[in-house]
């Protein structure tokens, strides 16, 4: 039996905390997806209006797909950060860290509601390791 290919767009808002105020700066950054489905898993790729424009091709995604759960990770082309002006600034010599996703679909399976996290730094101390993560939410929703 030949493997079925689905192909689905979808579009989205993730956010993350802008800064390291107490009071709430969360940044809201629209996205959209473009994934091939295969049985239960997927590739494709997205990009969102922060980073459009300083890259020269979309972030990888891969994923599955498990009854009401969504899980993928993103990998943009290389490292990317903001400078003190809140200007994006790439290092093609860095790779960038996975950011996984985990969501949920709502009943009908066009929305998915979840959460994103990054692990940007990690050292090992002794037998635990010191990380710094950055996480956030997301919701998206199936526009085919």
């Amino acid at each position: 039996m030949k493997p079925i290919y689905i192909k689905q767009y979808w579009k989205g808002v993730f956010s993350y905390l802008d800064g390291y105020e107490t009071i709430n700066q969360y940044k809201e950054v629209s996205f959209s997806m473009e994934i091939t489905i295969n049985d239960n898993s997927f590739i494709g790729t997205s990009t969102d209006s922060e980073s459009k424009d300083v890259f020269d091709k979309p972030a990888i995604v891969k994923g599955f797909i498990d009854d009401d759960k969504m899980s993928f990770i993103v990998k943009y082309p290389c490292a990317y950060f903001k400078d003190e002006d809140g200007k994006i600034v790439i290092d093609k010599s860095l790779e960038h860290p996975d950011i996984h996703y985990l969501g949920i679909f709502d009943d009908n399976k066009k929305n998915v509601d979840g959460n994103w996290e990054m692990t940007i730094y990690e050292e090992k101390y002794g037998d635990d390791y010191l990380s710094e993560i950055l996480n956030g939410e997301f919701q998206m929703k199936r526009m085919n």
